[in-house]
């Protein structure tokens, strides 16, 4: 199976990733001195920057105030939620599990595009047992365009596995910014109804090919043909 198959996590693959939001609370403090919560504004299919400038914006801060420690609030995230790790738990959506084992056992090249902070993500796997399923990735801590993770993704797929086949790029996610990003970045946006969105959103953000979920193998793989 020559192809690509990109996937968001939460929402896509896991839910129930606690810890993630107080990260940023934490860091908003300790780094900013400011009480916030990323809840002040709807951070769903935003990368993990972008929530960080939208909600301290949102408390008066400047962009270029915020830009200038946004390296120092990252890591303080990134130490918070790897302090909490081994407490953590997750739910992995139905259907996940097999979809990644039997894409893997067709030699397909699987990866993560998220905007989650690199290891945060890859934490989140790790509690789900899922991690060594994803061999490259675009992340939070990457840029703050989601679409820039997507081309991110794809070129390491080319340089560590010689991938050409950009006509066999697909991108797995549950927000419309999900399949934006697909769009603008290369990939055909497969939209996945298990998060906050339903199906006719993913679709008038542009998804043709639309799941309510992953627990059907044989639908999923029939979307990549």
């Amino acid at each position: 199976m020559n192809k690509l198959i990109l996937f968001d996590i939460d929402g896509t693959l896991i839910s129930g990733a606690h810890g993630h939001a107080e990260a940023f609370a934490i860091a908003f403090k300790e780094v900013y001195g400011v009480d916030a919560s990323i809840y002040m504004i709807n951070p769903n299919g935003m990368t993990d920057q972008q929530i960080i400038i939208e909600t301290l914006m949102k408390c008066g801060l400047d962009k270029e105030t915020v830009l200038s420690k946004i390296n120092e609030c990252m890591r303080s995230m990134i130490d918070y939620f790897k302090s909490i790790q081994p407490k953590l738990n997750v739910k992995i959506f139905p259907g996940v599990p097999e979809i990644l084992y039997k894409l893997d056992k067709e030699d397909a090249i699987i990866g993560l595009v998220t905007g989650n902070l690199e290891p945060i993500a890859r934490a989140k796997m790790e509690i789900a047992g899922l991690n060594e399923y994803f061999v490259v990735g675009g992340f939070g801590s990457d840029a703050i365009d989601r679409s820039e993770l997507v081309k991110k993704a794809i070129k390491q797929a080319k340089e560590k596995f010689n991938f050409d086949s950009s006509e066999d790029v697909f991108l797995v996610g549950d927000t419309p910014l999900d399949v934006s990003a697909a769009l603008k970045g290369g990939a055909k946006p497969i939209g996945v109804a298990t998060g906050s969105f339903d199906k006719g959103e993913l679709a008038d953000a542009g998804a043709s090919r639309i799941l309510a979920t992953l627990e059907n193998i044989d639908e999923f793989i029939d979307l990549l043909d």
